[in-house]
C-alpha cells in the first residue's frame, strides 16, 4: 500500500485493529529497535495478537525485523526497528527574525534545512507563502515530492505588533495558515505552538526518561512550555507565553499586559535593544554607533554583530538579561521541581548568555541541594522549532483524536 494510503487509514479509522496498529508503531518509533514481549506488555495486548500486527507493520513497510537481541541461549530474538525511510516529514518555523524549513525522516533525523531571513515587514501570509515555495524547492533538490510526505508541521510563531489582541488574530490566522499550505500542498498540516513544538523535540530526541520538562525560549519574547509524561500533555493552548509575564519587581518597568515588572521587560530580545538605546541616549560609547546611523536602525541583529566585536555595552545588556530569564528559570524551579529545563531561543547560544543564566540559576537554589533539575541548552536552538513541528506531524497521525 502507498504511504497516503496507510496513513490517511491511520487518520480517519477508529477501528480497533488501526488503532493497535498505530499504539505499536508508536511504540517501535519512540522505543526501537524492541522485543516483541516487550511490544506486548507496553501495548497491553496479547502475545498472538501482537505478532499479527507486528506482522502488518512489515507488510506495510513501516517496520522491519531482524535478530539482532542478545541471546541468553539459542537463536537470538528478533528486534522490531521502525523503517525512517518510509516516508518524509516537513516542518517549518515562521518567524519575524529567522524562517527555518527542515526535511526529516520518521526517526527524526534532519535531511535537509535552509532558512530565511525576514525583513520585518512580511506578514505572516507573506512568509507562509515564500517557505512553501522555499520548500518545494527543496524537495525537487532530493528528488522528493509532497506525495512523499506524511505531512507538514509549520509553527506559528511570528511576534504581533504591541497592542494586538492575540486571541482574536489567532483564531483567523491559524486556520487561514493551515488552509492555505494544505490547499498548496494537497498535504495534512498539523499548526500550533513553536514552543510546544520545541518542547516535543527536546522531549521525543533527548529526554523521554523525564517525567515533567519544562521548556522555554528566549526570543523577542519569552515563552514556555511544560510537557507532562506519557501520554504526552502540554499545558492549556493560550498559555505558551504566560512565563514572559512572570512578575519580577512589583514597581519594575510597566508591561503591555497593564502590569509592571514582567520578565519580558528584563529578559527579552526586545528588553536588550531597549537597554542598549538608553545607554546610548545617555552618550556611553559603543561601537554601534559606527553600524548605525540612526537609533531607528537599531535591532537585533545589529546588536548582536556588536556583541561580536566584543563591545562592552552591549555585552553588558546581554549578560543584564540573562540574569533576570535566570531568576524566573529559578522560581519555577523552586515551585514545580521539573526534572529537566531546556533553554532555547535565539539567545540561548549568543556570547555567555547561557553560562550566566546557570550560574544565577545554581546561585539561587545553592541552599536547595536535594532539587536536582537538569539545566540543558536546546541540542539545536537554530531548528530545534521546526524539528518539533515535524515530529508533531507523527503525534498528530498517531493520536487517537485524529
Amino acid at each position: 500500500m502507498a504511504l497516503s494510503g496507510i496513513l490517511s487509514e491511520f487518520r480517519s479509522s477508529k477501528n480497533s485493529k488501526t488503532r493497535k496498529l498505530k499504539a505499536l508503531w508508536q511504540i517501535i518509533l519512540n522505543d526501537g529497535p524492541v522485543r516483541a514481549d516487550t511490544l506486548s506488555e507496553k501495548a497491553n495486548m496479547n502475545a498472538a495478537t501482537c505478532a499479527r500486527l507486528l506482522d502488518e507493520l512489515i507488510r506495510l513497510g513501516l517496520i522491519s525485523a531482524a535478530e539482532l537481541g542478545q541471546s541468553t541461549g539459542g537463536r537470538k530474538p528478533i528486534l522490531y526497528s521502525a523503517n525512517p525511510d518510509k516516508g518524509r516529514l516537513a516542518g517549518i518555523e515562521i518567524s519575524n527574525i529567522y524562517s527555518t524549513i527542515v526535511l526529516q525522516n520518521f526517526r527524526l533525523d534532519v535531511l535537509a534545512t535552509c532558512k530565511i531571513k525576514a525583513t520585518g515587514q512580511e506578514t505572516p501570509q507573506v512568509l507562509l507563502d515564500k517557505l512553501l515555495t522555499r520548500l518545494q524547492t527543496l524537495l525537487e533538490e532530493h528528488n522528493l515530492t509532497t506525495a512523499d510526505l506524511a505531512g507538514i508541521g509549520i509553527a506559528a510563531d511570528y511576534t504581533l505588533p504591541a497592542g494586538s489582541d492575540r486571541q482574536a488574530v489567532n483564531e483567523y490566522l491559524i486556520p487561514h495558515l493551515k488552509e492555505m499550505a494544505e490547499t498548496r500542498t494537497g498535504c495534512p498540516v498539523t499548526i500550533g505552538s513553536g514552543v510546544n513544538f520545541a518542547a516535543l523535540a527536546e522531549y521525543r530526541l533527548r529526554h523521554k526518561q523525564s517525567r515533567r520538562l519544562f521548556f522555554t525560549t528566549c526570543d523577542a519574547e519569552i515563552r514556555s512550555s511544560t510537557i507532562l509524561s506519557e501520554p504526552i500533555r502540554f499545558m492549556p493552548p493560550g498559555t505558551e507565553n504566560a512565563f514572559g509575564h512572570m512578575t519580577l519587581d512589583l514597581r519594575g518597568r510597566a508591561c503591555e499586559c497593564g502590569t509592571f515588572g514582567c520578565l519580558n521587560q528584563y529578559g527579552s530580545m526586545e528588553a536588550i535593544r531597549n537597554t542598549v538605546v538608553q545607554h546610548l541616549r545617555r552618550g556611553e560609547p559603543s561601537v554601534i554607533t559606527t553600524l548605525v546611523s540612526d537609533e531607528q536602525e537599531i535591532d537585533y541583529h545589529v546588536i548582536f554583530k556588536a556583541i561580536e566585536l566584543a563591545d562592552p555595552l552591549c555585552t553588558e545588556a546581554l549578560e543584564e538579561a540573562a540574569y533576570y530569564y535566570g531568576q524566573a528559570i529559578a522560581n519555577i524551579i523552586l515551585s514545580f521541581q521539573p526534572d529537566v529545563v531546556v533553554c532555547g531561543g535565539t539567545l540561548t547560544p549568543k556570547h555567555t548568555f547561557f553560562a550566566t543564566v546557570q550560574k544565577t540559576v545554581a546561585q539561587k537554589l545553592a541552599g536547595f541541594p536535594q532539587i536536582d533539575t537538569q539545566i540543558v541548552a536546546a541540542f539545536d536552538s537554530y531548528e530545534v522549532v521546526s524539528q518539533g513541528a515535524g515530529a508533531m506531524v507523527l503525534e498528530s497521525l498517531l493520536s487517537d483524536n485524529p
